[in-house]
């Protein structure tokens, strides 16, 4: 669906300004008073494995936001947009179908390749009809090793990007293929589901954040099922379990592992 009231078509729309690309760039958007960053996650990356461009503090007012390939905002380059009011994705020509759009702003690739890497840039659109761009970029090395089969479509599965990160780094346990009839989820430290080692739960009903015990205020859970960790140390190296509650109240496992090593 296009954004009609907006009047916003490929091609049509003026995007001005010169931008500074780098691996992590920051702007300060007019509808917020945080500071809005994205990271790739990670910033270097062999082919085939997975890369999120992890957005900061997405403003909450937004009408749109678009992501490019490169820096310009001409409609060739747009890989797709999020619109906000109706919380649906529109992809754009420069989507390759493996490109997924987040609600909170981040874009997934998966599998990616040498012709991947390079400059990407957020355009954020706020209730004023004002635009903001900011860029970050990534790095693709070719593979060394043969490439596996990818998951099956519709199954869940669970990966820490990266998975072995320096102290002090973030990392997203990025969960695939979410079930959306789900009436919970929850994230434990360790492999098993005791309250102890609850670090936080998601209650999809009421769209209800839920901080556990574990919770070391580092960690957010986000709707799609994904626990992003900031400012890592050597105690969060370890074993981690994503937990689904059912309609039925059958409950799931799923456990994934980071490893953190110094500076």
């Amino acid at each position: 669906m296009e954004l009609a009231s907006a009047h916003l078509h490929k091609g049509q729309v003026p995007w001005g300004g010169l931008l500074l690309t780098a691996s992590l760039l920051t702007c300060w958007s007019p509808a917020t008073t945080a500071q809005v960053t994205i990271e790739a996650v990670p910033p270097n990356v062999t082919a085939d494995n997975n890369v999120l461009l992890l957005v900061h503090n997405l403003p909450q007012t937004l009408r749109v936001f678009y992501w490019y390939k490169g820096i310009s905002g001409a409609g060739h380059n747009e890989i797709g947009r999020f619109v906000t009011s109706i919380n649906r994705s529109k992809m754009g020509l420069a989507h390759s179908g493996r490109e997924t759009i987040y609600s909170n702003g981040s874009l997934f690739f998966q599998s990616v390749t040498k012709n991947d890497e390079g400059v990407y840039t957020l355009y954020m659109l706020d209730q004023n009809f004002e635009i903001t761009p900011i860029s970050v970029r990534f790095h693709v090395h070719p593979s060394l090793l043969p490439s596996l089969s990818p998951p099956t479509t519709g199954q869940v599965t669970v990966e820490a990007v990266p998975p072995n990160v320096a102290e002090g780094k973030n990392v997203l346990l990025l969960v695939h293929n979410l079930p959306r009839t789900l009436r919970a989820i929850y994230w434990y430290k360790g492999t098993t589901a005791g309250e102890r080692n609850e670090i936080a739960r998601f209650i999809t009903a009421s769209n209800k954040i839920i901080l556990g015990p574990a919770h070391s205020d580092r960690e957010i859970i986000y709707n799609n099922g994904s626990l992003f960790f900031q400012g890592v140390t050597k105690n969060d190296e370890g074993a981690y379990a994503l937990d689904m509650l059912f309609q039925n109240f059958d409950h799931t496992l799923m456990p994934v592992q980071f490893n953190v090593h110094g500076k």
